[in-house]
């Protein structure tokens, strides 16, 4: 199993936070569970190598001593769109469709 490098790490969690941001848009009563000056370490689902390489730089990292630790877990989600597709159909006539 090969390292995740720092970039790789930077990458996914900005990721991450994007789409965490976009959730926020469309549900912000999620802030209502995160406390103010909380850290979030997003965690990916789908990607145990990441989530402890994340965790393990984000409790390196220097914070406050009130600054509660939040953990986002982010799972994708996707989503069918039924695409409709009109087919022309030439006839003689309304009546003989």
């Amino acid at each position: 199993m090969e390292k995740l490098t720092p970039q790789q790490i930077a990458d996914k969690t900005f990721e991450l936070t994007e789409q965490f941001n976009q959730y926020v848009f469309a549900a912000p009563e999620i802030l209502d569970h995160i406390p103010d000056k909380a850290m979030l370490i997003f965690l990916d689902a789908d990607d145990p190598e990441f989530n402890r390489a994340n965790i393990a730089m984000a409790n390196a990292a220097p914070r406050p001593a009130d600054s509660p630790v939040v953990y986002v877990k982010m799972q994708k989600r996707v989503r069918t769109i039924q695409q409709v597709e009109w087919r022309p159909e030439i006839v003689a006539s309304p009546l003989a469709v």
